[in-house]
């Protein structure tokens, strides 16, 4: 198994047994004490999980910003998806705020046959990768590079983002109920509001592990109306969708016809 499957493994046998023997996981696993060890490291300073006298329970996952790093490897396929059903909205020589989301950090692959494209992002992932395109004219907003996300935050990030007003701002967000989008960390919400407030059009990207009936995050990014478009990877709760048609909000999933 690699990284990204071991680390799987061991939540979904901790969203099992919620609370286990670090030795009686290292049999579960099959994977060596070292190994074992390593992963527990990540897992923890994600904020995913509790160590504590040889045991390891499973902490909620609400209200917490995990790192870029582990956030990259949670559900590539469905981002990925999401990325190509956003290609489809985008249009030749238009202007785009990309947000900081590991979920955008995919978007690159997938917009080499449009021209002439303007990227203003604090997402540093995917201006690295956007370097290599002559098609895509990026520039990074200033500021302070905020440790283990790969994204750019503080006052000069707000100050660069207010100077443009592009067709439209994309972001993802922590999660997502009936009431609006949520943010486990401020100062990206803060950066993200900014975004959509300088847009003349925003567009949300959730996959399915972001909408919850309960227990979502504590930081309201925005009500739902705010988006014209939101973009997921599964057809939502029929709920859902009649709520957002009432707000004449866009939803886009795969064989939505």
């Amino acid at each position: 198994m690699n990284k990204s499957e071991r680390l799987t493994k061991i939540l979904n046998i901790l969203d099992n047994h919620k609370k286990i023997s670090v030795k009686s996981l290292s049999n579960l696993v099959n994977e060596s004490a070292s190994t074992l060890r390593r992963d527990l490291i990540v897992l923890e300073e994600s904020g995913k999980i509790d160590r504590s006298f040889g045991m390891v329970s499973l902490l909620p996952d609400s209200n917490i910003e995990y790192t870029s790093l582990f956030r990259m490897n949670e559900q590539v396929n469905e981002k990925k998806l999401m990325c190509r059903l956003l290609v489809k909205q985008l249009k030749d020589n238009q202007a785009l705020f990309i947000d900081p989301s590991t979920t955008l950090s995919h978007l690159p692959n997938y917009l080499s046959e449009f021209h002439s494209l303007n990227i203003i992002t604090d997402n540093i992932r995917f201006a690295f990768s956007a370097n290599q395109m002559n098609n895509l004219h990026v520039f990074i907003t200033g500021g302070q590079l905020k440790t283990n996300s790969n994204s750019i935050i503080g006052s000069h990030t707000l100050q660069d983002i207010a100077m443009f007003r592009p067709q439209l701002a994309i972001m993802s967000c922590s999660s997502v109920d009936m009431h609006g989008a949520y943010m486990a960390d401020l100062e990206q919400a803060n950066i993200k509001r900014q975004m959509m407030a300088n847009a003349r059009e925003s567009i949300l990207l959730a996959d399915y592990t972001k909408f919850k009936s309960d227990n979502s995050d504590y930081i309201k990014l925005a009500e739902l109306a705010a988006w014209s478009t939101i973009i997921t990877d599964r057809k939502p709760e029929i709920d859902f969708l009649i709520r957002l048609r009432r707000l004449n909000v866009k939803v886009i999933y795969p064989d939505n016809k």
